[in-house]
């Protein structure tokens, strides 16, 4: 916007006729032909900012990840998973999607990146507690489906300036034509669910393709559990407006205040952070047990690249 002054036009009419015509000076303002940076959000960059505003600004204004992140076993575990689960439905015929399959597909997966862990038997665990998700899967699931995406890239932009961008693990198409999201989670059920990054991806996919979103769901890997939601066009506006107001918060920031917590002991931005001297954070590389891995807290996805031999 900029500041103008513009001469204002007085008519009085006296008998149905012009009488007198004065000018003055008014203050006006005029919309500056500016172009708008382009705000890209994901729903770990979303979660970050609410978690932590430090740990977003470190991540995704300074770009530090590359220099401070680190690989850690949760997110390498959660990478091979992930990735068994793509091979499985886009690489082998339904009929061969077994057990066996399944198994080899994650030792395959494992050999490539086989980083963040302490030692053998750390990776060893891991490998394990992997193991253990894709067996219940392949047995408790439905895995001779045809899903329409699997591991897609997918993004839009919702408003001028403004767009959203993520990585959806699968998309079904039900029976009517229309679409249900599917993400999948290799640690514990949290107490309350957080439907802010399916419905990103609904949102996203609702704009891109002619296609309606009606479900969301997340399936629990380690529990065999699901949680799913109903979608329709209303709380997709609300999600709209919402991530809109974000997106507004996040373009007025400036202080990016530090926010300790539960979150701090996985953070890769701990060793800089200023809450660490302030006896905030408490890092330690411990053995995570495997009921508690973190990764309901942690946002960030491990590298887009691990089961032992």
């Amino acid at each position: 916007m900029f500041y103008a002054r513009v001469a204002e036009l007085n008519v009085r009419r006296r008998n149905n006729r012009t009488d007198e015509v004065s000018f003055g000076s008014v203050s006006v303002f005029v919309r500056e032909n500016s172009k708008t940076a382009v705000l890209n959000l994901s729903p770990s960059g979303i979660a970050t900012f609410r978690q932590c505003k430090l740990q977003y600004k470190f991540r995704y204004v300074d770009k530090l990840g590359d220099r401070y992140g680190k690989p850690r076993p949760y997110y390498t575990m959660a990478n091979h998973v992930h990735a068994t689960l793509h091979d499985l439905f886009s690489l082998v015929p339904p009929q061969n999607r077994t057990v066996g399959t399944a198994t080899a597909l994650l030792k395959k997966n494992w050999r490539r990146y086989r980083a963040g862990f302490r030692d053998k038997a750390d990776e060893t665990r891991w490998a394990q507690k992997a193991l253990a998700e894709v067996t219940r899967f392949v047995t408790e699931r439905d895995v001779t489906i045809a899903p329409m995406m699997l591991e897609r890239q997918i993004e839009q932009e919702i408003t001028p300036g403004l767009v959203l961008r993520g990585k959806v693990d699968r998309v079904d198409r039900e029976m009517d034509g229309s679409l249900r999201v599917i993400d999948y989670k290799t640690g514990a059920v949290p107490e309350n669910v957080d439907w802010t990054q399916l419905m990103v991806y609904a949102l996203i996919l609702s704009r891109s393709t002619a296609c309606t979103v009606s479900r969301l769901s997340y399936f629990y890997l380690l529990s065999g559990t699901t949680e799913t939601r109903q979608v329709d066009r209303r709380t997709l506006e609300e999600t709209s407006w919402e991530l809109l107001r974000v997106a507004s918060q996040i373009r007025k920031e400036r202080c990016y205040s530090p926010c300790p917590g539960p979150a701090c002991a996985g953070c890769d931005f701990a060793v800089i952070c200023p809450a660490k001297h302030e006896g905030y954070v408490q890092i330690g590389e411990t053995r995570l047990p495997l009921w508690r891995d973190f990764s309901d807290i942690l946002v960030e996805s491990c590298p887009s690249t691990c089961v032992t031999d």
